[in-house]
This record gives structure tokens, C-alpha cells and sequence, in this order.
């Protein structure tokens, strides 16, 4: 993922919604969760709801451009009933799971009375994979596809990786191969995280070889996003880690919101480059449509702007806001406007807003270039660009990593009190310092958004 990511653009000022169902339905409608009402928490096993029929998502509209489309892996927006899912929802093929996890290898989820294998053809059930770890299922599919894929049409593939969730139900798991390289952390679910993170980037790898084979990389457009950020503890605990910032998924802090993001393609004019340009996971429904020809300005409805002429040609954001959520049920909502954040509530009682660093030991020396450059992707694009080298960029990773500004230390955490909070994030990205009491003409902003949520409660 590294030689892609340093070899496309980084987006370092992108966001998602803090939890999975709500940021995968931003993603396949353009539309924030509190318009579609899939603002609170996320779809249970067996729940009887899911995401809104009478609302168009991405494969619907790319179908309309003439494409095949197909996904695979995790969908969490409901399967009720068929029509709610997948292939009823304009994707042509779907292998992949219904619920939010399943085993890694069992392919079942156990959540409270029920449980059962979910592992899905379309909507037939798949039963002869036990033991075949996931991320290996869904690259293979993913790179079947790529190679059966009919080149008279256009190619939309949402691929959806399992990997690296985990939680009470589901343990975390990763082939034994993979673990053996990272004798370095000396922390058991620490060292199987990054065997987990490291067995999705070789799915990365081969499903860009698989383009290339294919001959589709030079018209491709790539787009790497996480759903939410990592669960460093408690119940769901992963060891994901969201250091520096504050806060685990499920909260509005940076941490559950700014995500790890990036898009590689030959299309992009002004590439190659580290982005500070605001971004939400509702923005790629109309920026990819717009990328492969549809017409953008008809889908001004949608709360997602089309960025793709300000990323392939590095032109300023036209977002100026954020909405990380407004949840009547929980008592929550944030807001970003500029630079300034307003938090109104606190998520989970405050279980969740401390600031935790990186756990186990770092690599003992510095050869993360080294090892991006020789990675499967990294040997693609020597052969893409027809080099003997990828050169990456010069201190791309220092222009990408997020520094706290005056004050940070591994001890040093913000103490939440009552709410509202207010940060400036561009000189406070990790939210330590609450403005509240001293931006007064900022802070008048947010008794509107508190009668606001004051209404939705009754």
C-alpha cells in the first residue's frame, strides 16, 4: 500500500463517519447518515432493518454509465430480505458476508441467540470454505474477476476487506506466515494486527498485478480508504492504534473520523503528492462518477461534493464542513466548519476519549521505503513505468505524519468536562486544548446546534 500511496495522493485531511454501517452507507449513497437514518450505531445479527430501497447507491449509478460491477467482501447495510442486498442493489456479483464480522476461517458469527455461517454467492449461502482465511478468499475472487471481466464494458469493483476487524465475537487471526514477520512487537494481538494489515496489503498487491495482467492499470482509478478508525481498547478491542489522536471508533474525536485514505491513478494529472484538501467518504459517490464520465451536476442532491477535478489537478477543496454525526438516540453531534470543530456530548460516557500510543516495539531499522519499493505493488509499477527503480518521493512520510503542535507527550491528554468542546484543529489536530470558554463568537454556533439536537429528542 505504500508504494501506491507514495506514488498517488495521500489524502492527510480526509474523513469518514466513526462507525462501519454509517460510513459504508455514506459511501454507497453521496448522502451523510442522519438523511438516510443510518446515524446510530450500526446493524445488529438479525436486525430487521437496513439501508433505504428508495434511495440510489454507487453500482446503481455506474450502471447507468454502462459498467459491470461487482463486490466483494463486507456489506453491513442489511439483508432483511433480498432486495436489501447486494445484487439487488445494482452490483452484478457479490461474495462476501452480510453482518459488521464472521470468523476468519469459519466463516460464522455468533452474536447473542444467534449465530450461523455468513459467507455469501449473491444470495446463496457458501459452505465448503471452512479453514480458507478470508482476506485469501476475497483476493482471490477480486482477482477472478479482473481476469474474467469482459473488456467490451467498463470495470467498478468494491472490494470490502474483513481485515483487520476484531472484537469479542470475532477473534483476531491472520496466517502463521504472516506473523512470523513482526518478532519485533513482542505483543501477541499487536503482533497478529500487523500480520493482519500485512496480509491485506499482499491482497493489494495481487489485485493490482491482476490489473496490470489485464492490461486495465493505465485507465484505472484506485482508491485505498478505511471505514472508520482502530479500537485500541476496550470490549472491541482490535489493537489498532490512532496515535495521535484522540479517541477509538465509535467517538467524534479525530481518531474514529480522520481516516487513513489515498487514490492512485494515471488519470490524475497532479499526482503524486501528500493532500491537506477536506475530504468525506461522501465525496467519492459523485467524484468517481464524475471521473468516468457521468455528469456530476446532476447529482446535487447528494451531500457529497465531486472532487475529481480538485484532486487530479490540485485545485482547493470545496468542502469547508464536516458532520461527524448528529445522533439524537446517543445525545452526540460534531461539527467541523474550517478549521474549528464543535463536539456537543460524550460518546460512550467518555469511555473513549483518551490518547494512546503505538503499542508493542517499532521496527528495528528504517527500511519502510526499502520494503515499499520491493513489495508486489512496487514491483508493478517498475514494470507499469517500465523503471528499474521506484523512486518515492523525498520525506513523503514526514509530509504525511500528523504532528500534535506545542504541549504533546505520550502523557498528555485533554480531560473532558462538560460539553460543548471546541478545537481549532489546523493548530490542534489531536483536540488537547479546549477553546470553548475563550472563543465566544465560534462558540455561539453551538446553542443553534443544541436546540437542533434538542428538537430531534422530542
Amino acid at each position: 500500500m505504500d508504494a501506491l500511496a507514495s506514488d498517488g495522493i495521500i489524502l492527510n485531511n480526509y474523513y469518514v463517519q466513526p462507525l462501519c454501517t454509517p460510513s459504508r452507507a455514506a459511501l454507497m449513497s453521496g448522502l451523510y447518515p442522519i438523511h438516510t437514518g443510518m446515524q446510530s450505531l450500526v446493524i445488529q445479527t438479525a436486525e430487521a432493518w437496513g439501508f433505504p430501497l428508495d434511495v440510489k447507491l454507487m453500482p446503481q449509478y455506474f450502471k447507468d454509465l454502462g459498467y459491470a460491477t461487482h463486490m466483494v467482501g463486507k456489506w453491513h447495510l442489511g439483508y432483511m430480505d433480498d432486495e436489501y442486498t447486494p445484487t439487488y442493489r445494482g452490483f452484478d456479483s457479490f461474495y462476501g458476508y452480510y453482518n459488521g464480522e464472521e470468523d476468519y476461517y469459519n466463516h460464522t458469527l455468533k452474536e447473542g441467540d444467534h449465530s450461523g455461517l455468513d459467507l455469501w454467492q449473491g444470495v446463496d449461502n457458501v459452505a465448503n470454505e471452512t479453514g480458507h482465511y478470508s482476506t485469501t478468499l476475497f483476493t482471490e475472487k477480486a482477482v477472478s474477476l479482473i481476469k474474467t471481466h469482459n473488456s467490451s464494458k467498463p470495470f467498478f469493483l468494491y472490494l470490502s476487506h474483513q481485515a483487520p476487524h476484531g472484537g469479542v465475537e470475532v477473534p483476531l487471526a491472520a496466517p502463521q506466515k504472516n506473523i512470523e514477520k513482526f518478532p519485533y512487537i513482542q505483543e501477541e494481538n499487536r503482533t497478529i494486527y500487523a500480520a493482519m494489515v500485512d496480509s491485506l496489503d499482499e491482497s493489494v498487491g495481487a489485485v493490482v498485478e491482476a490489473l496490470h495482467q489485464a492490461r486495465m492499470l493505465d485507465n484505472a482509478i484506485l482508491v485505498f480508504s478505511s471505514d472508520n478508525g482502530g479500537v485500541p481498547w476496550g470490549e472491541h478491542a482490535s489493537r489498532g492504534c490512532n496515535w495521535p489522536l484522540r479517541g477509538s471508533k465509535g467517538s467524534l474525536w479525530e481518531g474514529a473520523a480522520r481516516a487513513a485514505a489515498f487514490l492512485w491513478s494515471p488519470l490524475a494529472a497532479r499526482g503524486r503528492r501528500v493532500s491537506q484538501q477536506l475530504m468525506h467518504v461522501s465525496d467519492w459517490l459523485p467524484t468517481l462518477y464524475s471521473a468516468a464520465g457521468g455528469d456530476a451536476a446532476g447529482l446535487e442532491h447528494l451531500d457529497g461534493f465531486d472532487m475529481w477535478r480538485h484532486l487530479s489537478q490540485d485545485l482547493p477543496s470545496p468542502r469547508t464542513d464536516i458532520l461527524y454525526n448528529i445522533d439524537p438516540v446517543a445525545n452526540i453531534a460534531a461539527l467541523r466548519n474550517l478549521d474549528y470543530k464543535l463536539v456537543l456530548g460524550n460518546a460512550f460516557g467518555g469511555r473513549y476519549d483518551q490518547r494512546l500510543p503505538v503499542p508493542g516495539g517499532p521496527r528495528p531499522c528504517a527500511d519502510l521505503d526499502e520494503l515499499a519499493s520491493s513489495s508486489k505493488a512496487g514491483e508493478v509499477l517498475r514494470r507499469f513505468y517500465n523503471v528499474s527503480r521506484i523512486d518515492l518521493p523525498s520525506q513523503w512520510r514526514v509530509r504525511a505524519t500528523l504532528q500534535c503542535g506545542q504541549g504533546d507527550g505520550e502523557d498528555t491528554n485533554f480531560v473532558s468536562g462538560k460539553p460543548p468542546y471546541l478545537f481549532n484543529l489546523a493548530n490542534d489536530p489531536c483536540e488537547l486544548h479546549n477553546l470553548a470558554d475563550t472563543e465566544t463568537e465560534v462558540c455561539l454556533r453551538a446553542k443553534t446546534a443544541e436546540q437542533w439536537l434538542a428538537l430531534q429528542r422530542d
